[in-house]
């Protein structure tokens, strides 16, 4: 707050004292919720892993229970039973001989009957221990199982290689705990900034202020939200001028590299033809790219020239139809179902948007998917919706598709080509007529975008 220039009102001390305790409580929540989790996870990966191994253990023994003599069980066991290989398995006379081991030599092998968990399966049936291995000299899971003719087979897996699973995860956590603490400190301080900084800025002499915050709560709101606004203006801004400086550099930078080799003789005469036609391509995806940096120039400062009846099923028909080839080449199905809509608008723009959304649904779809576009009145309005099959889209992008050249998948977007300003395009139109845009979307599990005109008539 200020006076004449000077500060007064609120101490720095509050803030800093929100800003020290929100951090305390959450370097000690994200401590306790790492180290639950090491716990959580060691437990499964240790249960999962002896549970996998005792499970084996049971279908083995089923196996050799239906064979009578050892030669035949021990055939089995290296032919059947072969691809249990990540398992040490043994198989032991009654009187303790080895007979079989697929990890070791069994001349090598002395009398397995003092082994706990051996003698424990001939008097009981099952016996189990955790020891180290003499033969492989590292702590070692065991479980036994009695067959009926009383011999024992033996199934084990070293205990390190749960440790080594456990232990390879860790690092990855702590990072993950690094990474979330230094990202909560920062937030916490920007967000503690925020809530004082309105406080810190009543100027007190001002005839439009006040000491009373409440009173002063819906003007402070909208100079707030100015600069928010402003922030954010110049933010898009200057991603919005870097990322045209890259999508311009890299098509042009291709188109150099091509032409020099072939001007300077660098290039092989049977690929000649193959770096103009490369030069072409690029040549298209920047005019292609200049015309959409143009248009949507064109919408943030002109909108709507002239409005007109728009007629939004035919519109929509029109733009499957010069779609058709593109679906057909991905062998993606486009089902239409249409009333007649009127609304006022632009009709060139009305098609321009329909046509970015439909394209983008054929272009992140999977070969042999489908598309659903619906025209007509949903909650009393009249609605745009395309429905596709494809990759779809996580949860955290679902608020950036719309930003000027964000990609959710930048390595297929290379793949289906465009410029990534579709659905900004999009955006800037839906606005002009006065639409909201509604996503729907599942991950895996396909996109459905919905324009809902608002203030129009049937």
């Amino acid at each position: 707050m200020h006076r004449d220039g000077q500060k007064c009102g609120v101490p720095d001390i509050m803030m800093k004292t929100i800003y020290r305790n929100t951090c305390i409580i959450l370097t000690i929540s994200i401590i306790l919720t790492t180290l639950l989790t090491f716990w959580v996870y060691y437990e499964g990966v240790s249960t999962s892993a002896k549970r996998s191994i005792q499970d084996d253990g049971r279908v083995i023994v089923n196996l050799l229970n239906t064979y009578e003599t050892d030669e035949a069980r021990i055939d089995v066991l290296k032919t059947t039973l072969r691809d249990y290989s990540y398992n040490r398995i043994t198989l032991i006379k009654q009187d303790g001989a080895v007979i079989y081991d697929n990890y070791a030599n069994i001349s090598s092998l002395d009398s397995h009957i003092g082994r706990p968990e051996v003698e424990e399966a001939i008097s009981s049936g099952f016996g189990e221990s955790t020891r180290q291995s003499e033969t492989l000299g590292r702590d070692i899971y065991y479980y036994a199982y009695r067959l009926n003719d009383g011999s024992v087979l033996r199934i084990s897996r070293a205990a390190d290689d749960i440790y080594y699973i456990f232990m390879r995860i860790i690092p990855i956590m702590l990072g993950i705990a690094a990474v979330i603490l230094a990202v909560a400190f920062y937030t916490t301080k920007r967000v503690t900034k925020r809530i004082m900084q309105p406080i810190n800025n009543i100027d007190l002499d001002a005839p439009d202020k006040s000491c009373v915050y409440e009173e002063l709560r819906p003007f402070l709101k909208r100079i707030e939200q100015e600069n928010k606004l402003k922030e954010q203006n110049e933010k898009i801004r200057k991603e919005f001028s870097a990322n045209v400086s890259h999508e311009l550099k890299t098509p042009l930078t291709s188109i150099t590299g091509y032409a020099q080799m072939i001007n300077n003789g660098m290039a092989k005469k049977e690929d000649v033809l193959t770096f103009t036609n490369k030069i072409e391509k690029e040549a298209e995806r920047l005019l292609l790219l200049i015309n959409d940096i143009i248009e949507l120039s064109n919408l943030d400062e002109k909108g709507i020239a002239s409005s007109e009846d728009v007629e939004l099923s035919s519109v929509v028909q029109e733009t499957i139809m010069s779609l058709e080839d593109a679906a057909d080449k991905k062998n993606i199905t486009i089902y239409y179902s249409a009333s007649e809509v009127h609304i006022q608008g632009s009709r060139t723009m009305i098609g321009e948007l329909a046509y970015n959304i439909i394209d983008n649904a054929i272009k992140y779809n999977e070969d042999g998917g489908s598309v659903t576009v619906f025209v007509g009145i949903a909650g009393g309005k009249p609605e745009l919706s395309v429905e596709d099959t494809g990759i779809g889209i996580p949860e955290e992008d679902k608020e950036r598709i719309f930003e000027r050249f964000y990609r959710v998948d930048k390595s297929h977007s290379k793949t289906v080509g465009g410029t990534g300003l579709g659905l900004s395009i999009v955006k800037h139109i839906a606005m002009c007529h006065n639409a909201d845009i509604n996503v729907r979307s599942e991950l895996g599990f396909g996109t459905t975008i919905s324009v809902i005109f608002n203030g129009q008539e049937q």
